[in-house]
């Protein structure tokens, strides 16, 4: 998912909130369309809990990070770091602007409804007893001389945001049981199987490569995309899983994979890239590929403060 539909969702989804809590925790099937091409979920409140995020959450209580939250919190009533409870991903189609995000949070509805109603060109149509808010997105370019629009919605405590006003109805009806929910579908019937201290579970049916990548045409191949995330007894845990078509391109993708955990173990000018090499496995099972990361909770720290001082030194 491109990365202006990360930051638009996240701007969109401040804009509009119900009246009262909605616990996310793990990845809610039923809230979720039937047949996606990929999901995302982010349990924000497990995320918290974890040693990562409670250095996060403490990178977050400095003086120069406080003084941008109280600024946030005056505008809007809500605390990002304590009232974000999780936030779901998905799309029904492969391109980016068909994507949709649905945000768990605890909001203060009246302000921020008003302050929606306050944004640039603001417009509002209904569906069945909702109200779909849209405005315009000056920080996005113009696409054939006219500015884009971000469409948001509220659903007993959720807000629905895309980039087209047709997928927040579609998510309307699915939250409404109008359209069939992901607790149906076979295909994501192992996503977040296994997964009880994992903070981040996707999925995906298709991987999409540049042409140009030499692996493109193999790695295409693969029918299914599994991953977790999560933290447990002291290491950061990952699992990126790939069903492939047969066991012979399941071989294939395997050696690519080890090549490319080559390639990152030769850098030596850069430790951190030795470390993640050192840290991953990769074996075939079957007509599948597992790749899994175990790394010391106190290493991703580590990475995360040397990747901020770097920052702040290009600053």
């Amino acid at each position: 998912m491109k990365r202006n539909l990360w930051k638009s969702a996240l701007a969109g989804s401040l804009m509009l909130a119900a009246t009262f809590t909605v616990a996310a925790g793990p990845l809610q099937r039923s809230d979720v369309a039937s047949d996606p091409i990929w999901v995302l979920h982010v349990d924000c409140d497990a995320l918290k809990q974890t040693v990562v995020g409670k250095y996060v959450l403490g990178e977050m209580e400095k003086p120069e990070a406080q003084k941008k939250f109280a600024a946030f919190q005056a505008i809007f009533n809500f605390d990002l770091r304590t009232g974000l409870r999780g936030f779901t991903l998905y799309g029904t189609a492969s391109e980016p602007e068909d994507g949709v995000m649905l945000v768990y949070a605890d909001f203060d509805a009246a302000r921020l409804t008003t302050l929606a109603e306050g944004a640039k060109e603001h417009k509002s149509t209904t569906r069945g007893n909702h109200t779909v808010h849209s405005w315009l997105d000056e920080k996005k370019p113009a696409k054939d001389g006219v500015k884009p629009r971000s469409y948001a919605a509220i659903h007993n405590g959720r807000v629905i945001f895309a980039q087209k006003e047709s997928r927040v109805v579609d998510a309307l009806d699915v939250l409404d049981r109008i359209r069939p929910n992901l607790s149906a579908s076979p295909a994501y019937a192992g996503l977040g199987a296994n997964a009880d201290s994992s903070f981040i579970v996707g999925a995906a049916r298709k991987i999409e490569l540049p042409a140009s990548d030499p692996n493109a045409a193999v790695l295409k191949q693969s029918k299914m995309v599994w991953l977790n995330i999560g933290e447990s007894e002291g290491q950061a845990r990952a699992t990126l899983k790939l069903d492939a078509n047969s066991e012979d391109v399941a071989k294939q993708i395997e050696s690519i994979g080890r090549g490319l955990l080559g390639l990152l173990a030769l850098q030596s000018d850069k430790p951190e890239s030795v470390k993640l090499a050192q840290a991953l496995a990769i074996q075939q099972e079957g007509a599948g590929v597992i790749v899994k990361l175990s790394l010391s909770v106190d290493d991703v720290v580590g990475m995360m403060k040397a990747g901020a001082a770097k920052k702040a030194e290009q600053n």
